[in-house]
């Protein structure tokens, strides 16, 4: 137990090194592609994956759509390949498919069969002979570090997702002439000093969150949590799913993810004593509207947790418990999910802490068997064979 909290925390400490290392490699791979397929083809963007690689798209929608100027969507794999796929994909399309392990099964589907229909399909990925790589005519390499291993809940490998996607969205909007040469270069210098935060952020936060999970998550507690509720919209929507499946991850503790707007017409009725609700505010469109579903969180008699900027002192008195994300201000709300999931990452790993649970619950050898078999042996349609199957 005590190894794998180390590895994770120094995971979750490393990631700023993704925002100057790893960011000058990845603009490298996708301005060389990007030279190499033509940018004027592509009309439209569709990024596809499963679990944190479909969050990681979520995020990074609206960088496609505000820096390349390009209709953009994110889609669970299962839905884009066996759906999307069908009626939607063709020449003009880019398919970016993520898969860090690139043995995710659906995912590799969702590349032959945008490839079938003619699209480009650029696969991400950090093993360069897994089955993603192998079905995809172009190729991304994320780096993530070598102790990640399938006991450890990925943190690293999702920030590396994530820049990836923030790198094409700028290849992209440079190459189409939506962005000047001092553009791209004020958004890598911007990312530079989003990285400078990590540091601060952890030191931060890390000692209030095992404050927090000792008094509120400890088996014998009185104020025990009894369910958590992680709210976010927008370019944050994929990092509420993100929490909620990492404390599944970490510690088998169910949790519901939820938009901010769609919490009010929903987890408000199930809101009580106990529930505890971790709402994701940044500077943006949806603070003011998190900000009042903070009012009825205490109306139902929940706890405010809330993620936002250090220097947001109405977010903070509005909270009961505040984990800030330290070291710049007015963080720009698309760039916001390349931080934001630090508390989230360092609250999922003190919560498996706590509860003494081991990650990912493979404390059985079928367990594990029966995952890896469900998510890398998945068998694997083209379109032609689903064709043939209809017939």
């Amino acid at each position: 137990m005590h190894e794998t909290i180390q590895l994770m925390l120094e995971e979750i400490a490393s990631q700023g090194n993704l925002f100057d290392a790893s960011r000058e490699d990845l603009m490298i791979q996708c301005r060389s592609l990007i030279k190499e397929i033509g940018a004027d083809r592509i009309k439209k963007v569709y990024i596809a994956g499963c679990g944190d690689s479909f969050y990681a798209g979520i995020n990074c929608r609206d960088l496609f759509l505000k820096y390349a100027g390009l209709h953009t969507e994110a889609w669970q794999a299962l839905e884009f390949s066996r759906y999307v796929c069908n009626y939607e994909v063709d020449e003009s399309s880019l398919v970016i498919c993520i898969s860090n392990s690139g043995k995710v099964s659906r995912t590799v589907e969702c590349a032959i069969r945008a490839q079938e229909k003619g699209a480009v399909v650029i696969g991400y990925t950090s093993n360069k002979e897994s089955p993603l790589a192998k079905a995809c005519s172009y190729q991304v390499f994320t780096t993530v570090p070598q102790y990640q291993n399938i006991h450890i809940p990925g943190t690293f490998s999702y920030g590396a997702s994530m820049m990836g996607l923030v790198c094409m969205a700028i290849a992209l909007g440079e190459a189409r002439g939506a962005l000047s040469g001092s553009q791209v270069t004020e958004l890598c210098d911007y990312i530079h000093k989003l990285g400078k935060c990590v540091k601060p952020t952890v030191e931060a936060c890390s000692p209030m969150i095992e404050r927090y999970t000792d008094i509120y998550l400890g088996e014998d507690s009185p104020l025990r949590v009894k369910l958590f509720h992680f709210v976010g919209s927008g370019p944050n929507w994929g990092n509420a799913q993100y929490a909620s499946e990492k404390m599944l991850e970490s510690a088998r503790f169910d949790a519901v993810c939820q938009g901010t707007e769609e919490w009010a017409h929903t987890q408000y009725f199930t809101t009580r004593v106990g529930t505890h609700t971790v709402i994701l505010a940044p500077r943006g469109e949806s603070r003011e509207r998190a900000i009042e579903i903070m009012q009825a969180v205490t109306v139902m008699d929940g706890k405010k947790i809330v993620i936002g900027e250090d220097s947001d002192q109405e977010l903070r008195r509005s909270a009961d418990i505040y984990f800030p994300i330290c070291g710049m201000e007015n963080i720009r709300e698309e760039f916001s999910p390349l931080l934001y999931p630090l508390p989230i990452a360092l609250l999922s790993m003190h919560l498996g802490r706590v509860l003494g649970a081991q990650a990912f619950g493979f404390d059985k050898p079928w367990i594990l068997q029966e995952n890896l078999r469900q998510i890398w042996e998945s068998k694997v349609v083209s379109l032609q064979e689903s064709k043939q199957e209809d017939r």
